[in-house]
């Protein structure tokens, strides 16, 4: 097995990470650009299996998940991220060509149809990023 891929980083930024799982390579470094020039740092995965174990080594601000996925489709991967402890709270915004109410599965944040534009992504993630980082400064106030 190869050594995972270096995340994808703005210059100067240490912004929040992002893990992108798609499997079109061209989408998913169209969708990267868009998110490391917004000041993300972007780590990549093809497959939902690698989703998965980049999911548990880089524990990522927030994960956009494609739901049509070689080796382990997005649904399966989002359940076993949920359930590992280290990865349960990290925010999964889903990236479907499916309609809406096709698949009615609980694991997900937000719901994205594709074709998804670049400012509705960023808006979405900016908002599960910072709805993360309001319950985080809630719990330590306890």
């Amino acid at each position: 097995m190869s050594a995972p891929k270096r995340p994808r980083s703005a210059a100067r930024s240490r912004g929040p990470l992002l893990l992108l799982v798609e499997d079109v390579l061209d989408v998913r470094e169209i969708l990267a650009e868009v998110l490391v020039r917004a000041g993300f740092t972007v780590a990549e995965a093809g497959n939902g299996h690698d989703a998965v174990v980049k999911a548990r080594s880089l524990q990522p601000d927030a994960i956009v998940l494609d739901v049509s996925l070689p080796l382990l489709d997005g649904v399966s991967a989002a359940r076993i991220i949920r359930s590992a402890e280290q990865t349960r709270d990290v925010p999964l915004l889903a990236l479907t060509g499916l309609h809406e109410g096709a698949f009615d599965e609980g694991v997900f944040d937000v719901v994205l149809l594709k074709p998804c534009t670049p400012d509705a992504l960023l808006r979405e993630v900016r908002a599960v990023i910072a709805r993360r980082a309001q319950g985080r400064k809630g719990e330590g106030e306890r």
